[in-house]
Parts: structure tokens; C-alpha cells; sequence
């Protein structure tokens, strides 16, 4: 081999060595670009999906209440409908009684 086919050779060589790192740079910064990008696709699902469960939990939490609040309803009128029963057998009894006694 001659020198100046050398030079020529090693010249060749790191010309190469350097398309390789300009390369891989473009690569590298291909593959985080495209991290970025599914990292922000899977926040906006997630954010989504995080939405979409808040409002399922308030619409259970409303048709809880919902119902918690009928059912009160419910035994707040049972419990009147038994006390005027009890009441009014009461008061039965007291007259029926009363009266008894003023008969004799």
C-alpha cells in the first residue's frame, strides 16, 4: 500500500464513522419522538379513561343516595302508618273502656 491510499483509506473510514454517529443520532431522536408521542396518546387515554370512571362513581353515588333517600321515605311513612294505628286502637280501647265503665 502506498501512503497517500492510506490517508485516502483512513479518511474513507472516518467519513463512515461519522455517517454511522449522525445516523444513530437521527435514530435516537426518532425513537424519543416517537416515545413522546405514545407517551402523550397514553396520558390523553388515561385521562380519558380517568374521566369516564369519576362519572360512573358519581352516577352510582347518585343513584345510592337516591335510593337511600326512598328508602328513608319509605320508613319514615311506615313508621307514621304504624304509630297511627297504634293510635287509633289506642284510642279505641280508651273509649271502649270509658265507656264500660260509665255503663255500669
Amino acid at each position: 500500500m502506498q501512503v497517500g491510499d492510506m490517508r485516502q483509506f483512513l479518511e474513507n473510514q472516518q467519513g463512515k464513522v461519522r455517517k454511522r454517529k449522525e445516523e444513530e443520532k437521527r435514530i435516537k431522536k426518532g425513537i424519543y419522538q416517537m416515545q413522546v408521542m405514545i407517551d402523550g396518546q397514553n396520558m390523553e387515554t388515561f385521562d380519558k379513561e380517568q374521566k369516564k370512571s369519576k362519572e360512573r362513581v358519581q352516577q352510582s353515588e347518585e343513584v345510592q343516595k337516591e335510593s337511600e333517600s326512598q328508602n328513608r321515605e319509605r320508613k319514615k311513612t311506615d313508621v307514621k302508618t304504624e304509630m297511627e294505628k297504634m293510635l287509633s286502637a289506642v284510642g279505641k280501647n280508651l273509649n271502649f273502656a270509658s265507656g264500660g265503665n260509665a255503663q255500669v
